[in-house]
């Protein structure tokens, strides 16, 4: 853990579907072991985290607004940092910092776990970051997490979609379709039954095609 963030506090504003719910309760979770709190009510973070939909009406739009807004604040706040993550940061990669230069470093949907290291690359190098993987490097569900709600829970089946639908911009996004074991599964549902979970959302870009992946459609 690195000592220079032990006292920092955090702000995750989520956009967008459940998988990205589930997202941010895992850089939640990869924040606070890293030593980061959660900012208390009324006051300013330093640090703050858009995870971003790309599919959504207006979406960009609401983000950049959002940016704008905090222009003035994080010239108030030197020690300040916003991060962009999420579909949309996947789709305009760099474009972001020319549409809005304060922000301090952007990652995309296949790489969560950078986030700690690209933001204190960040703060030493006093430069933005930007750092897109191509492919999912490991699942969310390997990460620390930080549940919302105490009895229900998401846990991610498979990320990505092998379809081609004309409309539909996700497989650009989130890759080819990659399944979990469904032991992983079990064992992930496992341990929040015994944290008292009763209800489980399994979550997937295409679940019904859950096990093309692992080569068995009837997984």
């Amino acid at each position: 853990m690195s000592t220079s963030v032990v006292s920092r506090t955090y702000q995750v504003r989520t956009y967008g579907c459940q998988m990205n719910v589930h997202d941010s309760e895992r850089i939640t979770g990869l924040l606070e072991s890293e030593g980061y709190l959660p900012v208390e009510s009324g006051e300013v973070a330093d640090l703050i985290v858009f995870n971003t939909c790309a599919v959504r009406e207006n979406a960009d739009n609401k983000l950049y607004g959002n940016l704008s807004h905090l222009v003035p604040i994080k010239a108030a706040n030197p020690g300040m940092q916003i991060a962009v993550g999420g579909c949309l940061a996947q789709k305009d990669q760099g474009e972001i910092l020319r549409k809005s230069p304060v922000v301090d470093v952007v990652f995309g949907t296949h790489n969560l776990g950078s986030l700690p290291v690209l933001l204190e690359r960040s703060r030493i190098q006093q430069e933005a970051q930007v750092e897109i993987a191509e492919a999912l490097v490991d699942f969310p569900s390997a990460l620390p997490t930080k549940r919302d709600a105490i009895y229900s829970a998401f846990v991610s089946v498979s990320v990505g979609c092998n379809n081609t639908c004309t409309f539909c911009i996700v497989p650009a996004l989130r890759g080819k379709e990659k399944d979990r074991r469904a032991g992983d599964i079990l064992t992930e549902i496992e341990v929040l039954v015994a944290d008292g979970v009763v209800e489980v959302t399994l979550l997937g870009q295409n679940v019904n095609a859950y096990g093309s992946d692992l080569g068995d459609r009837q997984a």
